[in-house]
């Protein structure tokens, strides 16, 4: 793995479920290393099913020269939730989504079939299809900290790897972290 390799991070901007908007943006941050390159974004639906339609256009907007796609957990707008199995078919680049803590899966199910009690089997799947959660410990210049994951196309060891290369202040990956910075911002 090259010493600085290029990544496109993604998080959604900031919304209210409350508010009449039934959108938010979709916020991409291509970096190399930890050096910010370019941004693109698009809106989606909040709690929706095109969050991994849009990160897929928005990833290859800059597919000749991203390595790894990685993202902000599965879940964006809510519960619009991507396909990892999906963008790693298409786009054929690594994907890892990134989570600070353990997720109470049986929760997060009863909370889907509820909330979306004619829509749920898709966005099950796109958690079934998430593959396993792994655990690994990021060391930043803050000290070393636990994070979890789910990924396609890289093995535990890369993943560890470029996490190495891509997280320096914060034990999310720089680009994902901008993409929470400017996404927050909006």
């Amino acid at each position: 793995m090259k010493d600085f390799p290029i990544t496109i991070g993604f998080d959604d901007a900031r919304f209210d479920l409350k508010s009449h908007s039934k959108t938010t943006d979709l916020i991409g941050i291509v970096c190399q290393g930890v050096r910010m390159v370019s941004m693109v974004k698009k809106e989606i639906t909040i709690d929706g099913s095109d969050a991994t339609e849009v990160l897929i256009e928005l990833a290859k907007r800059n597919e000749k020269h991203i390595q790894f796609i990685l993202t902000d957990t599965i879940t964006f707008g809510g519960f619009n939730i991507i396909d990892l199995d999906e963008i790693y078919r298409r786009i054929n680049k690594p994907i890892v989504a990134i989570t600070e803590r353990k997720v109470d899966l049986k929760a997060v199910k009863k909370a889907i079939v509820k909330n979306f009690p004619n829509r749920y089997k898709g966005k099950l799947q796109n958690i079934v299809n998430a593959g396993n959660l792994y655990e690994t410990f990021v060391e930043t210049a803050g000290g070393i900290s636990k994070i979890y994951f789910h990924s396609k196309g890289i093995q535990f060891s890369e993943v560890e790897s470029l996490l190495k290369k891509v997280c320096v202040d914060s034990k999310m990956p720089e680009p994902v972290r901008l993409a929470h910075i400017i996404g927050y911002a909006l």
